[in-house]
C-alpha cells in the first residue's frame, strides 16, 4: 500500500488512514489508492468492520488538493471528478460496515466522504465546511448536491451550501450528519468500543442493510422492498440467524461466522 493511504488490522477490525498531513488533502492517486484499499477489505474475510481516519488530529480530510484541480479552460477534469465519485459508491455499497473517525476538518470533498460512511464519530474538535461558492467551485462528487437534501433535507442543504459557515461538532450532530460528539480526550476510546461493538455484529444483516437503504434513495422504496424479501429469504435458516436465536435464549454473546 503507497504511503499517502495506511493500511492497519485489529482483529476484526480494519483502519484506513488517510496519511496526508497536515490537512489529509486528496489527490487522484490517493483516491485511488483508497479505493483500492476499500477493495481488498471487501476480500479478507477476518475484516468486519472498517474505520476510515485521518493522520494527526488537525483534519479528517481537508478535500481535494487544489494543486491538482484542472488550471485552465480545455483541462479535463473528468478524472478526478469520477475518481472522487467512484470512492463515495465504493464506500455506500462496500458489503462492510464503515465508520468515519473524524478529528479536525472535514472540508469539500472530506465531508463528502465522511457523509458516505455508515457511521459517523466525531471528536468535539470536529468542524464541517461545505463553502465550495466561496472559492468558485461547483461539488460534483455526489453528496452535497445528490445526496444531502436526502440526508439532511431541503432546507438544512441549502442553509449549508448557501452559507458556506464553518458547523461544529455538536451543530453537525443536531444536524444529523454525525452519529455522535465525544469529548477529544475519548474520542480514541470511542472508535474503539463502536468498531468492536459492530465487528460482533452479523456480517450478512449487516450487507442486507446498507443494500436496502442504499436502493431506497437510489432505485426507491419498492427496490428497497424487494431486497428486503430477498435478504430475509436467503438468510432465514443462515448458520448465523440460528446462532443469533440460540444465544440470545442462552443470554450469551453470539458467535457470528457470515454464512
Amino acid at each position: 500500500m503507497p504511503d499517502s493511504i495506511l493500511l492497519r488490522h485489529e482483529g476484526a477490525v480494519s483502519t484506513i488512514v488517510i496519511d496526508r498531513p497536515p490537512l489529509n488533502t486528496v489527490t487522484p492517486a490517493a483516491l485511488v489508492e483508497l479505493d483500492a484499499a476499500f477493495a481488498r477489505l471487501e476480500e479478507r474475510t477476518e475484516t468486519r468492520a472498517i474505520v476510515l481516519t485521518g493522520a494527526g488530529t488537525r483534519a479528517f480530510c481537508a478535500g481535494a488538493s487544489l494543486d491538482d484541480k484542472p488550471k485552465r479552460e480545455g483541462d479535463d477534469g473528468d478524472g478526478f471528478r469520477e475518481a472522487g465519485r467512484a470512492l463515495i459508491r465504493r464506500i455506500e455499497t462496500h458489503p462492510k460496515p464503515v465508520i468515519a473517525a473524524i478529528r479536525g476538518w472535514a472540508i469539500g470533498g472530506g465531508f463528502a466522504i465522511a457523509q458516505a460512511c455508515d457511521v459517523r464519530i466525531a471528536s468535539e474538535t470536529a468542524k464541517f465546511r461545505t463553502g465550495d461558492a466561496y472559492i468558485g467551485i461547483v461539488p460534483s462528487w455526489g453528496i452535497s448536491l445528490v445526496r444531502l437534501a436526502h440526508y439532511i433535507g431541503r432546507n438544512r442543504t441549502l442553509d449549508m451550501l448557501m452559507l458556506g459557515e464553518d458547523i461544529s461538532a455538536r451543530a453537525a450532530h443536531e444536524l444529523g450528519l454525525i452519529t455522535r460528539a465525544v469529548p477529544d480526550d475519548r474520542f480514541e476510546a470511542e472508535i474503539a468500543a463502536v468498531a468492536g461493538r459492530i465487528a460482533s455484529g452479523a456480517p450478512l444483516v449487516f450487507r442486507a442493510i446498507k443494500e436496502a437503504v442504499y436502493a431506497q434513495y437510489h432505485d426507491g422504496p419498492p427496490a428497497a422492498a424487494e431486497l428486503e424479501t430477498r435478504w430475509a429469504k436467503a438468510t432465514q435458516f443462515s448458520f448465523d440467524a440460528q446462532e443469533g436465536i440460540a444465544a440470545f435464549k442462552e443470554k450469551r454473546k453470539p458467535g457470528f461466522k457470515g454464512r
